[in-house]
């Protein structure tokens, strides 16, 4: 049998208690998260403790006996040669926990052994039987003791103190196991002729900060296969050192994520040449597999003589190179290079790309180089090729010395990485500047946004991120944070500053600056450079805006290789644009009224009212809530207006509202002045809030809608609209494509406003029979599903549309989502899982009504089931039947009719 004397098991410590072994637990795995909660002992005690635990075991000697302090925080263990080891609790308040068997049944005590009690297993609470071979775990993830029985692992009910060392007597083994300081020890009990490995102490103790870790590292082709890698190698001192590894097995266990997480089946395959030094050190190779996440954390497992024993925690970085992941870099900053950036150079000096770019790994700004990685057998060639103006412009060397002909040109070169037989190439752009533009100054620009188009703000300052890719301003000699007035220099005369009011002293990346100024911000703690355009900044036209010394009289100095340099942010413009507000013309759409819908679509007689093109207000979508209108920012909504910051001021009055949005005023149409947003709420149909009026023949257009008025000021003179704007509520179900259909009497057609004759059901459908057609030949008491007649047609099989305002991109037009359809797997009329996704969050209800005495009076029908049956002998010729269809902001009405046929 394979014996483990003492490892782990859920990042946590394993405990060997057995008959009335006294045992205790402590976190074996909470050094992971810093030296916080390492045991609180006297330094020298703990070097006393392990010097003379040490000898002990090197010197063979063995347990004679151990006993508690009094007050249960301490233990006495007497060596075979009348030596004393003392261990110590963290904290004198906090007893050993104990544990014995009793009665075949598992008992602890945490008081003194004033009382024991029986250990029971968690969620059940049943007593746990109790033998000889059992052991205990500890699981720092949730603090429980578990036991650990041949048939499996049982939860107990026990949560242990962390804070104490383990003291636990394997009786089978005949040994004393001592946890203690963030390592372990096993000492032989006299008598009991164990000669196994009593410990093994990973020699960087308590190493668990990113920075201090066992590296191995490995690169892989692009075909997946590992062509180099290197190992990390780790310092054991074996317990006793005079012991024989030469028939031990190796391997390293319990390997997870220091985020106490398992990865998939990592592993640390284990090399050794199983001797020990003349100080009982083992050097061990550990090379990952499988191992994904940044960090882990591993234990080494030795077995001799079919027992296993486990060192202490340390960890491992296991690093994976792909080539497949290889970017181009630049050197000095180890920023990923982009496509649109030139390398810009002086034309009368050269550049060598070597020393600039570069093949690598990892994120921007913390890029590996491949030449930095440690591989030794790694074969890295490189070489460099012209592929726009060369010769005639530019030439390179085959050691990556670029030179130019001639000043202010570009062109292209192409940087090809040959790693382990395969290529990796990158055309990158270079630039010859003049020499005097070039020593002016280093070049800072944004790579998000075209500086030179600059829309400046009323009220508000914009911040942009500047950079230059191949230099830092730590590298010009900036070591503190500092503002810096711009300018410029006009045809080689003076400089000229633009004027600053605001002390620079004071400036950040958060400051507002005054109407008009501009300014260069370095923040030294995140090596991040800022351009500040202050509000209504204006007439800067494609300008090198250099940074100026706090006079203004000059640029200021910078040094870069020894040279004094100037710094610039490159082709800046600035304009200050003001829009007055227009409404977005998307939310325009076609309104109609329509009443009735016994009319096909070809019947010139329907009664159609074109209302025109009505300015809608939409609702958004998120996934929590569907469609709704929830604080909904009218100006930002529908308005386009510049600048952004502008003074907009949108006013609702509720005496200019139609009756409908005055019922519901702060309550299901709420309007919040201060900060101009509009809430609605999602039990209210949106439709009653456009329209007044019920009947198209009595509808007084000039009472519909909502109405307000706004005024917007800049800068530039206040503007106001003419009179009360009027907008509409966009509704998701009552839009039939990118039209808006209003049903008098609450009726609603398709989608796409075409009243379908193919939803009826038949008589003879119902009967199976084509002789049997009237409604009196239906069967009285008994029950029919609908859905076995839904089914037969494509109205109801392929599904009733709307339009959902705002839903995925393709649904436009006609091409609308099926919001309620007939399902095969049910029988039944149900809602899509769409139309609950985007707009059945809140409320979402499909209900059978009977419509009409005649229909009430004949027939029963059961909503949830939708069944119905005949109640009488009918005296109608048709039943008429309600679908009611409510969802959020929405009250639906659909109907359909057994006639006979």
């Amino acid at each position: 049998m394979n014996k483990r004397v003492l490892n782990s098991f859920l990042y946590g410590a394993l405990l060997f208690s057995l008959g009335t072994g006294v045992v205790s637990c402590k976190d074996y795995d909470s050094d992971i998260e810093g030296l916080n909660n390492r045991i609180t002992t006297v330094e020298s005690d703990m070097d006393r403790f392990k010097e003379k635990i040490e000898a002990a075991l090197n010197a063979n000697l063995t347990v004679q006996s151990w006993y508690p302090s009094e007050d249960q925080s301490q233990y006495t263990i007497v060596l075979s040669n009348g030596d004393e080891l003392y261990v110590q609790a963290s904290n004198k308040a906090t007893p050993f926990y104990q544990f014995k068997v009793e009665e075949g049944t598992w008992r602890y005590t945490k008081d003194k052994g004033a009382g024991w009690y029986k250990v029971l297993t968690f969620g059940t609470e049943q007593e746990i039987a109790g033998t000889d071979k059992d052991q205990l775990y500890y699981d720092k993830s949730n603090g429980y003791i578990y036991i650990q029985k041949t048939e499996g692992l049982v939860q107990t009910t026990i949560t242990a103190d962390k804070d104490t060392p383990i003291l636990a007597e394997n009786k089978e083994n005949k040994t004393l196991s001592v946890y203690i300081y963030g390592e372990n020890y096993i000492l032989p009990v006299q008598g009991g002729g164990f000669s196994g490995i009593s410990s093994i102490l990973f020699q960087k103790q308590f190493v668990f900060e990113e920075d201090e870790f066992l590296e191995a590292a490995s690169y892989t082709n692009t075909q997946g296969k590992v062509v180099t890698a290197h190992t990390a190698t780790a310092k054991f001192k074996i317990l006793p050192k005079d012991i024989d590894l030469s028939e031990a097995d190796f391997q390293c266990a319990d390997i997870h994520e220091l985020k106490l997480t398992r990865a998939e089946v990592p592993q640390l395959l284990v090399n050794t040449t199983k001797k020990l030094d003349e100080n009982g050190i083992l050097s061990v190779e550990l090379t990952p597999s499988n191992m994904t996440a940044p960090y882990y954390g591993a234990v080494l497992e030795i077995t001799l003589d079919k027992t296993t024993t486990s060192s202490n925690y340390f960890v491992v970085k296991p690093t994976s190179y792909s080539a497949n992941n290889g970017v181009f870099a630049y050197r000095e900053t180890r920023t990923v290079y982009q496509n649109s950036e030139s390398l810009k150079f002086v034309s009368t000096e050269s550049l060598d790309l070597a020393r600039t770019i570069g093949w690598g790994f990892g994120e921007n700004e913390e890029v590996k180089f491949v030449d930095e990685l440690g591989f030794s057998e790694l074969a890295v060639a490189t070489t460099y090729e012209l592929t726009e103006n060369p010769n005639n412009t530019f030439e390179v060397t085959d050691k990556g010395v670029l030179t130019a002909k001639a000043p202010n040109r570009s062109g292209k070169v192409r940087i090809t990485y040959t790693v382990a037989e395969e290529e990796f190439s990158k055309e990158v752009l270079i630039y010859s500047q003049d020499e005097a533009t070039a020593k002016n100054g280093i070049e800072l620009r944004s790579t998000t946004v075209s500086l030179s188009d600059i829309e400046s703000l009323y009220k508000g300052t914009k911040v942009f991120i500047v950079q230059n890719s191949q230099t830092t301003l730590e590298n010009l000699g900036v070591t503190a944070s500092k503002a810096w007035k711009l300018g410029t220099q006009a045809n080689g005369g003076n400089w000229e500053a633009i004027p600053m009011t605001t002390n620079l002293a004071t400036i950040t990346q958060d400051t507002e600056l005054a109407n008009g100024e501009v300014c260069l911000y370095y923040d030294a703690a995140q090596k991040t450079s800022y351009l500040l355009v202050g509000p209504q900044a204006d007439g800067i036209e494609s300008a090198n805006l250099f940074a100026m010394n706090d006079e203004g009289t000059d640029k200021a100095p910078f040094t870069l290789n020894e040279k004094e340099v100037g710094l610039y942010v490159g082709n800046v413009g600035t304009k200050y644009v003001v829009e007055a507000p227009t409404a977005k013309e998307e939310l325009a759409i076609q309104m109609y009224v329509k009443a009735g819908i016994d009319h096909p679509d070809t019947d010139p007689n329907q009664n159609i009212r074109i209302l025109g093109k009505k300015l809608a207000i939409p609702g958004v979508y998120d996934e929590e809530l569907g469609y709704h209108f929830n604080e909904l920012d009218l100006r930002t909504t529908l308005y386009n207006f510049k600048p952004a910051d502008a003074d907009f001021k949108i006013t609702l009055n509720r005496d200019d509202q139609n009756d409908k949005v005055k019922e519901k005023w702060d309550t299901n149409f709420k309007w919040d002045a201060d900060n101009y947003t509009l809430t609605l709420s999602p039990v209210w149909a949106l439709y009653n809030f456009n329209f007044n009026d019920k009947k198209v023949s009595d509808m007084t257009e000039s009472n519909n809608g909502v109405k307000f008025s706004w005024t917007f000021d800049a800068g530039k003179g206040a503007t106001n609209s003419n009179g009360n704007e009027q907008w509409y509520i966009k509704d998701p179900v009552r839009q039939p494509g990118e039209n808006t259909i209003y049903m008098g009497l609450d009726k609603q057609p398709n989608a796409t406003g075409v009243i379908s004759t193919d939803y009826e059901i038949k008589v003879s459908e119902i009967t199976g029979d084509p002789e049997k057609k009237k409604l009196s030949d239906l069967e009285v008491g008994k029950v029919y599903k609908f859905g076995d007649y839904f089914k037969n047609h494509n109205f109801w099989v392929n599904g009733c549309s709307w339009d959902v305002y705002g839903g995925p991109d393709n649904l436009t037009g006609k091409d609308l989502p099926v919001l309620i359809k007939y399902d095969f797997a049910t029988n039944k009329l149900v809602i899509t899982d769409y139309a609950k996704k985007y707009f059945g969050k809140r409320r979402c209800e499909l209900k059978f009504q009977p419509q009409g005495n005649e229909t009430t009076a004949g027939l029963e029908i059961d909503s949830d089931e939708q069944t119905f049956k005949l109640k009488a002998v009918p005296t109608t010729t048709n039943f008429q039947i309600k679908i009611d269809y409510n969802t959020d902001f929405s009250n639906q009405n659909l109907f359909f009719r057994i006639v006979e046929g």
